[in-house]
């Protein structure tokens, strides 16, 4: 078993419906680049507690079971995309760590929205959000059931978010779709329907957001002159905005920009609230 196999895309498996539809989106997108597809199953053994001998047994048992699992979705994706080229791995390991550090030498990690061991209340498992928290390469999140959608979806915050921007160019290219670039911000300018000057104001502030998307999008986007490319800044909360927007969307593409000193949080509020909300995939990009 080697965690640390270098592949094109690692994709987390463990038999739930959710990391089918995961593995599904990864092959395609596999497909679509022209790299191989890696798949880990990670489970854990360090919990059993019997006598040495049963312990052994136990562990035996629960690797052969894991290893059952693997080959049932490598058996599956096999048949459903014999030209990619897939191998796969059960991992002794805690799920996130596993899938992290498979991904430490690939272009893409992929996970569904939550395995068998979330609880069926939850949009987003942990493992989800811990590998979208911490990897060093762009993960994507693949919700069961989403719609295949008319363009990518990028959400531009800031002059930082150029790479993704360029990272939805790139899907757009492989999938023949457009591009629509979206930065949301809220009004600074408060109660504009009662003080006419306000809203003199409010304008000169949407100008401003409207040159800093195009500072951010036209460089980018001159990369791709054979993409389509529509870029829009919206007026409203930022979080309800995207989820919305998503909902046409084929995959939305968000930078994971660095944690504010003193807070601590890998993700921020936005962010959160749209990889558990969003109706398509997410494509989390650390920048």
């Amino acid at each position: 078993m080697n965690s640390r196999t270098p592949a094109g895309i690692v994709v987390g498996v463990d038999g739930s419906p959710q990391a089918a539809a995961a593995a599904e989106w990864a092959a395609q997108e596999a497909g679509r680049r022209g790299c191989s597809l890696h798949l880990v199953h990670a489970v854990n053994t360090g919990t059993v507690t019997l006598s040495p001998r049963t312990s052994e047994a136990v562990t035996d048992l629960i690797l052969k079971n894991a290893r059952d699992v693997l080959d049932e979705s490598l058996g599956k994706l096999a048949a459903a995309h014999p030209e990619l080229h897939l191998t796969g791995d059960v991992v002794p390991r805690e799920a996130a760590l596993a899938i992290l550090t498979a991904a430490e030498h690939s272009e893409l990690a992929v996970v569904g929205t939550r395995g068998h061991g979330g609880f069926a209340s939850l949009l987003l498992g942990s493992v989800s959000l811990r590998v979208c928290a911490h990897s060093g390469c762009p993960t994507v999140v693949v919700r069961q059931g989403s719609s295949t959608g008319e363009h990518i979806l990028v959400a531009i915050r800031d002059e930082r978010d150029g790479e993704a921007l360029r990272f939805g160019l790139r899907e757009a290219t492989t999938t023949g779709l457009p591009v629509r670039a979206v930065h949301v911000w809220s009004p600074v300018v408060a109660d504009v329907a009662h003080a006419a000057p306000m809203i003199d104001e409010l304008g000169e502030e949407a100008r401003l957001h409207e040159q800093l998307l195009h500072h951010t999008c036209d460089p980018v986007s001159e990369e791709f002159p054979g993409v389509p490319v529509h870029a829009e800044h919206l007026a409203g909360a930022t979080a309800a905005t995207l989820v919305e927007a998503s909902r046409q969307a084929a995959l939305l593409v968000i930078a994971r920009h660095p944690p504010a000193p003193h807070f601590g949080l890998r993700l921020g509020t936005a962010l959160h609230a749209v990889l558990h909300h969003a109706h398509c995939p997410v494509a989390v990009l650390p920048v």
